[in-house]
């Protein structure tokens, strides 16, 4: 799948996540709609695999990356299998660090309003993973909203050929 494939798909997934959360209003979710937001939310993320292999400079910002994705995708599986949202939470946070630091390196790579998006993005998700206790629930929604934001810049701001991977040395 092309990155920029991808990052249509995540932004649109990301989409129907927020949708499929708004709905819930103040009340726990149902087995079907946990079931369905754990699916979303799995989906989400591992669509973002070829992004964070195409996007950014730096080897260890995508390692951020793919750790974001597998902390994200680890932790909605055990929503859906009984986690507590207590103990999901404060980890969760924890990923969007990684997150950030990705987003960032993603988006100072990128030209435009790609680079600006993301950087705000990367700035606000850093910035609630430290002051989600201090701040209410719905400051959460302004990040939240802005990655399809992003994704959808970014898979347009990919590059059109895949990344080449670097050149093996011998070590002679």
């Amino acid at each position: 799948m092309k990155s920029s494939t991808a990052a249509y798909i995540g932004a649109a997934l990301f989409v129907a996540l927020m949708v499929t959360f708004s709905t819930l209003g103040d009340r726990p979710p149902s087995g079907g709609q946990l079931l369905l937001l754990g699916v979303l939310g799995v989906g989400s993320h591992l669509v973002l695999l070829p992004v964070v292999s195409a996007a950014g400079r730096a080897a260890w910002a995508r390692a951020c990356g793919y750790s974001w994705i597998a902390i994200d995708v680890i932790l909605n599986v055990a929503s859906v299998n009984g986690m507590a949202l207590a103990a999901v939470t404060p980890l969760r946070l924890g990923g969007h660090i990684l997150a950030a630091l990705w987003i960032a390196d993603a988006a100072i790579s990128a030209a435009g309003i790609a680079r600006v998006v993301g950087v705000a993005l990367a700035a606000l998700l850093a910035f609630h993973a430290f002051a989600a206790q201090r701040v209410p629930a719905w400051v959460l929604f302004i990040p939240f909203t802005l990655i399809p934001l992003w994704l959808v810049l970014l898979g347009r701001a990919l590059p059109k050929t895949p990344r080449q991977p670097p050149a093996r040395t011998t070590g002679l």
